[in-house]
């Protein structure tokens, strides 16, 4: 099988579960995202571990981002005020102290490097299903627009860089990418917010546009955060769960930093 074919099937797998997910439940997204976040750590600690990289312990990474989950669920499912939130600070410091007691080398490397594992990916990813419920019952077709702008700007970006694209974005991280493709993926991904807003009114137009906005820049930001840490730990793909399209965090980088800036926005003008 080439690999456009390997390519275009798991794709398309990969939007149908993750589709369906989303939109059967608040329980059956959080599952889904949890077990993206576990399996996106583990590719995060293999890279660091390829890159002979100063790796943080594994437990305490799980535990952590198991704790962020647990807590996020709870709050969307509407079992615990948002209070709860802050019951996964304690594993946070635990996560620190214990790497401080390591007795290894570089242990303040391993503390930021079990610190970005936490907040890079796992938040992002337990705040998915919680950004749903941010008017109050859990709506799928609200986190499913995040991820139709995510696939449009991609696409945006795609198309415009193929054919118009001339000057590097960042070279020295990715060298495919250039400003023309992002312009014209951030472009796309607006006009397709101002139409979406009239078939998901769960935000308003002009909210619709501004997370367009937030997608387009900070996909690209988190985009090149993971080629950032590839790149410095000699390594092409997070991992091969997805034929032909490489690892989780390879699918899901460009939603890791755009996240927590959506969900500021929306806490604060919702």
């Amino acid at each position: 099988m080439s690999n456009f074919w390997l390519r275009l099937i798991t794709g398309t797998v990969f939007v149908i579960v993750l589709s369906l997910a989303i939109m059967t439940g608040v329980s059956t997204s959080a599952a889904l995202f949890f077990i993206a976040s576990i399996i996106g750590c583990g590719e995060y600690l293999s890279i660091l571990e390829k890159g002979k990289k100063p790796t943080p312990i594994k437990f305490w990474s799980f535990l952590s981002i198991t704790s962020v989950h647990v807590t996020f669920y709870l709050v969307s499912a509407g079992l615990a005020p948002q209070k709860v939130l802050l019951a996964s600070i304690p594993v946070f410091i635990t996560m620190a102290v214990v790497e401080l007691f390591n007795n290894k080398p570089d242990g303040i490397t391993r503390i930021a490097h079990a610190f970005m594992g936490t907040i890079w990916i796992g938040v992002p990813f337990a705040a998915l299903s919680f950004l749903g419920t941010i008017n109050g019952l859990y709506n799928g077709w609200l986190v499913l627009g995040f991820f139709i702008l995510l696939w449009t700007n991609d696409t945006g970006a795609y198309i415009t860089g193929r054919s118009f694209g001339k000057r590097k974005l960042a070279p020295a991280i990715s060298p495919g990418k250039t400003i023309e493709g992002f312009v014209g993926g951030v472009l796309l991904a607006v006009i397709v917010a101002y139409f979406m807003s009239d078939f998901i009114d769960a935000l308003s137009q002009t909210q619709w546009l501004v997370v367009a906005l937030i997608i387009g820049i900070f996909s690209n930001a988190g985009d090149l955060v993971e080629s950032l840490l590839k790149r410095s730990c000699g390594v092409k793909d997070s991992g091969n769960i997805l034929p032909g399209h490489g690892g989780i965090l390879d699918r899901f980088d460009g939603i890791l930093l755009a996240v927590p800036v959506i969900l500021a926005y929306l806490l604060l003008t919702i």
